[in-house]
């Protein structure tokens, strides 16, 4: 999917990622004060909420995806 059908689906509450970050980055998402937050583990298996500037080529990207 594109930056625009992933920023829907976080905006339905989805958590959605990129193929080119896997085992980099576990998600993005919206939190509770409607920031765009990137989650990545800590190297502990615990998840940290950062905010995060988008880039160009995120948002050009087509290789988005629904993490379930």
């Amino acid at each position: 999917m594109n930056f625009s059908e992933a920023l829907k689906a976080m905006k339905m509450g989805n958590k959605v990622s990129r193929e080119a970050w896997r085992g980099k980055i576990s998600h993005w998402c919206i939190n509770k004060d409607k920031k765009l937050v990137r989650v990545e583990t800590n190297g502990f298996g615990y998840l940290l909420g950062i905010e995060f500037l988008i880039q160009a080529e995120d948002i050009l990207a087509e290789d988005w995806f629904l993490v379930t």
